[in-house]
């Protein structure tokens, strides 16, 4: 075999490896939001937690109920929203923005999101 070819079996690999970690991660990220959802539900129907103006889990009163829960769905959020930025070429403040007025579109009546100016208000 000549050093190109081998090369090329190399970057093969090398991308495929890749792109199946990714997948990976993917499917990680995906069980454990799931994992969390009814913890989150339970948390928002109480009024405890609603959808944030940037896209993120946040404590609506002083109450700070399953911290860790919202701790690491926020930071699953964010790996998800840095991975869009990435692939968009744009910023994560700009997919933090968009997915905060999807999540507030998508948030049940009662349920608590944060507007602009950071007031909480009910849906």
């Amino acid at each position: 075999m000549n050093i190109h070819k081998i090369f090329k079996i190399h970057f093969f690999l090398i991308i495929c490896l890749i792109f199946s970690s990714q997948l990976v991660l993917a499917a990680g990220i995906k069980d454990r939001i799931k994992q969390r959802l009814p913890v989150i539900a339970d948390l928002k129907t109480k009024g405890v937690i609603g959808e944030d103006n940037r896209g993120y889990l946040g404590f609506v009163t002083g109450a700070s109920e399953q911290q860790s829960v919202i701790a690491a769905e926020n930071k699953d959020r964010k790996m998800i929203y840095k991975h869009f930025a990435k692939q968009q070429n744009t910023t994560i403040e700009f997919i933090e923005e968009i997915q905060a007025n999807r999540k507030a579109k998508k948030a049940k009546p009662g349920e608590f999101i944060q507007s602009r100016d950071g007031s909480w208000h009910k849906k």
